[in-house]
């Protein structure tokens, strides 16, 4: 049995998790779930889960959850906020996993808490990576923890690495699904709406991410993921548009041979791997018919449409904090245009903006990547 800690339990892929771990009650046991906000969604969580712990962002959301939840009969959660919250139920309870699903920049330090206290950390925040990835792998190391990635990309990724040497790795092939952009015209660009941008073909998701995916930053967020993750320089790794979204993520080797991990496109795959590994769960998906799909498609990306690719790879290029800095830009001009104050296009151009500001420094410690967040965001709100 797993003991494990769920944040970001009311989002898409958090919920996805409870879908796995109600599905599997003999395997796993959700030792604990962490959400922003007290929802009627977490309210359901918290009575079909009956945790130990609920974590929330803020001590009056901690007070409401609190308060109706300590009435019913038979619920014994317990309930905590903010990072002291974390820090108290990491580093006192027996979790054997914790799945950051938190979206954003917001979910650094839960990885950082987690792999200090040496607990396995199941990854769908990708900004914990771009921003601070050798810290945390050292940390990782050092404490014998494992960093297992969620992300549907990374854990085809980490899936096809299985399957031969590293030393015969060539290179890594990020997919894309190309979000519901990828076949305009550019010009047509300048006309996207928010409501446009979140009406994803193929994943439902969270605000920020969907409008990653439609400007395609979210691949260039998975480029410098997969350079830390799997120690791969920037030049080793591809991006090609994939539509059908069926073809997760593929490794090519020495020997021309290319290894692809397909499936449904379905996150309780990748969860279920992460929360298994190195096992795997009987019956997680529905099986994957090819005979039906009929045609599988591929694209190279069009790097003047969608600049947030080269972006990604000039801030993995110029590295110290660079990363961290165009992870929290990016992160800020995504909510601008979310609240209307900025256009589709000016999204990339405004990060371009900041880390031409930037002038980069060495990264150390994780209050290094702390300042380089503080200092994007002073940059930002200044432009």
């Amino acid at each position: 049995m797993k003991n494990i800690l769920i944040a970001g339990s009311t989002g898409s892929v958090g919920k996805s998790t409870v879908e796995v771990v109600l599905s599997y009650p003999g395997k796993l046991s959700v030792k604990a779930i962490a959400s922003g906000h007290f929802t009627e969604e977490l309210k359901g969580q918290i009575i079909k889960l009956n945790p130990s712990y609920c974590i929330l962002s803020l001590k009056t959301e901690m007070d409401r959850a609190k308060l109706e939840i300590g009435n019913l009969t038979g619920i014994k959660t317990k309930f905590l906020y903010g990072e002291d919250g974390f820090k108290e139920l990491i580093l006192n309870e027996d979790l054997d996993v914790v799945l950051n699903a938190i979206s954003g920049s917001s979910g650094l330090m839960l990885s950082y808490l987690s792999l200090k206290a040496g607990k396995n950390l199941a990854l769908a925040n990708k900004e914990s990576m771009v921003m601070a990835g050798d810290i945390l792998n050292r940390i990782a190391k050092f404490n014998k923890a494992d960093i297992i990635p969620v992300d549907s990309e990374h854990s085809a990724l980490f899936q096809c690495l299985n399957c031969g040497n590293k030393s015969d790795l060539k290179k890594l092939i990020l997919t894309a699904s190309g979000g519901p952009f990828y076949d305009l015209q550019g010009v047509a660009l300048y006309g996207i709406t928010k409501d446009m941008a979140l009406s994803h073909p193929k994943w439902k998701m969270g605000k920020k991410i969907t409008i990653d995916s439609s400007t395609l930053a979210n691949k260039g967020l998975e480029i410098i993921e997969a350079h830390y993750l799997f120690n791969v320089d920037e030049k080793d790794i591809d991006v090609l548009i994939h539509p059908q979204a069926i073809v997760h993520s593929m490794v090519e080797f020495m020997d021309g041979s290319v290894i692809a991990q397909m499936a449904q496109a379905d996150m309780k795959g990748p969860i279920g791997y992460a929360l298994s590994y190195p096992d795997r769960f009987h019956g997680l998906m529905k099986p994957l018919s090819l005979a039906q799909i009929g045609r599988l498609e591929f694209f190279e990306p069009d790097t003047q449409k969608f600049p947030f690719l080269n972006l990604a790879r000039e801030a993995l290029r110029i590295g110290k904090s660079m990363p961290a800095v165009f992870c929290e830009a990016n992160e800020f001009f995504v909510n601008s245009f979310l609240r209307n104050e900025v256009s589709f296009t000016d999204i990339a151009l405004d990060v371009q903006r900041v880390m031409e500001k930037h002038r980069p420094f060495d990264i150390y410690e994780i209050e290094d990547v702390l300042e380089a967040k503080k200092q994007a965001l002073i940059m930002s709100k200044t432009l």
